[in-house]
């Protein structure tokens, strides 16, 4: 029988990975033009779908991330980030495949302040991939509730 991850656990995850992706959003949408120049040097899209993918993913993180924090359907939540994770992740690989060198358009708090320039490399890949495989166990054992509804008492049927 596999051991289930402690509650502790989940919550210790579901709140420092929701914080990330709230941070990450909201830094996003201060500044949409530059995150979309970002998007738009990964050459994957056509020059029509930025500023929507821009405001989109903003929004996405800053949603789930959220929602990660208050606990509010967390399961479907870091399922949602999961599938982010992965289309970053993807994208990055194939820009260093192709040569491309630029801002991956992560965490841009890292360089403004702490200088800290975020080219894509192995580095963020890395990264991403252990973010995607920090928010499995939310997906998996996260709660899919509101949370400020109590279950309902178990009845002995």
């Amino acid at each position: 029988m596999a051991k289930s991850f402690p509650p502790i656990l989940i919550t210790a995850l579901r709140l420092l990975l929701g914080a990330l992706f709230v941070l990450s959003g909201a830094e996003k949408l201060l500044d949409l033009k530059y995150f979309g120049l970002i998007i738009a040097e990964y050459q994957l899209l056509p020059h029509s779908f930025i500023h929507a993918a821009a405001l989109s993913v903003s929004l996405f993180e800053l949603l789930f991330g959220l929602m990660l924090l208050v606990d509010f359907y967390s399961r479907t939540a870091s399922a949602a980030l999961l599938c982010m994770m992965a289309i970053f992740t993807a994208a990055m690989v194939n820009n260093e495949l192709r040569g491309l060198d630029h801002d991956c358009g992560c965490f841009e708090f890292l360089t403004q302040w702490y200088g800290l320039k975020e080219e894509i490399g192995l580095g963020p890949i890395i990264r991403d991939i252990l973010f995607f495989i920090l928010l499995l166990p939310v997906a998996l054992k996260g709660s899919n509730r509101f949370p400020w509804i109590s279950s309902p008492p178990a009845t002995g049927e």
